[in-house]
């Protein structure tokens, strides 16, 4: 027989740290369940936020060869001024559907993220634009599915234990005006020109593409891949410039605030984007190392794209698409 229960955790973050709270559980299984979920750090959302405004592209804390912690410029825009966003987490709330079997379970996990978006446009002079800077508040909501399977444990009182056996991309966002339809992730070969197809993801699948826990997406260290990411934009379209783009896509990656990247996918009709605005954003990632002395770390992206009417406008709404999965990174 099968049976649905429900477990909510909240986490509200202050200044110098954050408090935990979780509902007490009642049922041995679903503590388990749940304990689980804590300790893997393929889950989560730890990554997600920015901490306040930061360049278009940008490390922080990531193995580099050497380097620790590296900006790029951010594009500019009208007369000479650039743009910088990020988020402010205020507090997240996690809810966990466990529908538990004889030897499997499935848990739908929904995580609710409530902060503040900030968007900072700074002069030829390194000051900020204050007319042009701007702050609103957001509401963003990823959910996936987790399963479980039971397995033998001779080392165990009941003979067995439970273990995450795969799990489904993460997605969600905020609004209604953009959505990612597809996203690839292709090698690039040492004369620069784009190689085999590593990984694909379509929308039409993602709610039951489970992903075994031990066949992660694998990368290798320092290697270069480039991402494509298709999108639609339900408009009206909010442009910057005179290229007519509605939206930006950009390549989250890392594992916490502390360890993190971002890479802007462009729509631009350079480089490997063959065709302006035609909603096929790509852009280059040099992959990081797994830190210092590890041979293979697991890691989280956040592929958002992001209405720009949210990015440049005040009173412009929040509207966002998310995909999250997690990814490996080996050595060579």
């Amino acid at each position: 027989m099968k049976k649905l229960i429900i477990m909510t955790s909240f986490f509200v973050f202050i200044l110098n740290g954050c408090t935990d709270s979780e509902s007490v559980l009642d049922n041995t299984t679903d503590s388990m369940l749940l304990a689980l979920l804590d300790e893997d750090e393929a889950m989560g959302v730890d990554g997600f936020d920015s901490g306040g405004d930061m360049d278009l592209d940008h490390d922080i804390g990531l193995e580099t060869q050497g380097v620790a912690r590296t900006f790029s410029d951010t594009l500019s825009f009208g007369e000479g001024y650039r743009i910088r966003f990020g988020r402010q987490l205020i507090n997240r709330e996690r809810t966990v559907e466990f529908e538990t079997g004889e030897d499997t379970a499935i848990g739908l996990v929904t995580h609710t993220v409530n902060g503040e978006f900030i968007a900072t446009a700074i002069d030829t002079n390194q000051e900020q634009i204050d007319s042009l800077s701007f702050t609103k508040e957001f509401t963003t909501m990823l959910v996936r599915k987790v399963r479980f399977v039971k397995v033998d444990d001779p080392a165990s009182p009941d003979g067995y234990r439970w273990k995450i056996d795969a799990l489904t991309p993460m997605v969600g966002g905020s609004g209604d005006k953009v959505a990612l339809a597809n996203l690839s992730f292709y090698s690039l070969t040492d004369s620069l020109e784009v190689g085999e197809l590593l990984y694909s993801f379509s929308s039409d699948e993602l709610g039951d593409l489970y992903i075994e826990r031990e066949s992660l997406p694998v990368f290798t260290s320092f290697s270069r891949i480039v991402a494509y990411a298709n999108v639609i934009n339900n408009g009206p379209e909010y442009t910057a410039d005179s290229t007519g783009i509605g939206e930006w896509v950009f390549l989250n990656y890392g594992r916490d605030r502390q360890q993190r990247g971002r890479r802007h996918l462009r729509d631009s009709g350079l480089f490997f984007d063959e065709v302006m605005n035609d909603n096929i954003h790509s852009g280059i990632m040099r992959v990081h190392g797994p830190g210092p002395g590890q041979i293979r770390g697991v890691f989280r992206t956040f592929i958002e794209t992001v209405d720009l009417a949210t990015i440049f406008v005040s009173d412009g709404g929040y509207n966002t698409s998310i995909w999250s999965f997690p990814y490996r990174v080996e050595r060579p």
